[in-house]
């Protein structure tokens, strides 16, 4: 059965809404919710511009790997042909501007060593290599992140993003 409010419960219930002592209480939970809140908010938006322009990058190094391993030579701006290396790091910068800025890319195209790893300079290398011969693109960036609670877990409130890719050239 449904509890009915009389005449003296509503006006009891009145007086305890306008009572004097409870006028801050809303505002001293509002403060101490809304930075958790805000926080959540903030960092969620941060970890999915991350991933964003993570997958970006793995993607941009796809394509520019697509690009190398046919031999594919792209024009600039004047027809002029550009070199294999050219137009892998160009492939790679176009695709991964909408996440970050293409300058901002450290692009590597180097062949792998025997048993597949990396030379020891491979930092400094950008040779695209021959017909048959096994080669790696390798793109870094350094994102750095902006909410205050999650920069302070990375050393400088930064962290560097790796996208790589193996192929093996045509026969061009």
């Amino acid at each position: 059965m449904p509890t009915r409010i009389t005449h003296k419960g509503r006006r009891e219930m009145r007086i305890s809404l306008t009572m004097p002592g409870n006028k801050g209480a809303t505002a001293v939970e509002c403060a101490l919710v809304l930075p958790i809140f805000f926080f959540l908010v903030f960092g969620t938006v941060e970890f999915g511009w991350y991933f964003f322009v993570q997958h970006t990058i793995q993607y941009a190094t796809r394509e520019g790997t697509r690009l190398a391993l046919v031999g594919v030579q792209l024009q600039d701006k004047n027809g002029t042909y550009m070199t294999r290396e050219a137009s892998i790091i160009k492939t790679i910068q176009d695709y991964a501007a909408i996440a970050v800025k293409p300058n901002a890319l450290q692009i590597s195209i180097y062949p792998v060593a025997p048993g597949y790893t990396d030379p020891a300079n491979w930092q400094t290398i950008t040779d695209a290599g021959t017909g048959g011969d096994y080669m790696r693109v390798r793109t870094l960036y350094t994102f750095n992140f902006l909410t205050p609670g999650i920069k302070n877990f990375f050393p400088g409130g930064k962290t560097v993003i790796q996208a790589a890719s193996l192929y093996r050239n045509e026969l061009f």
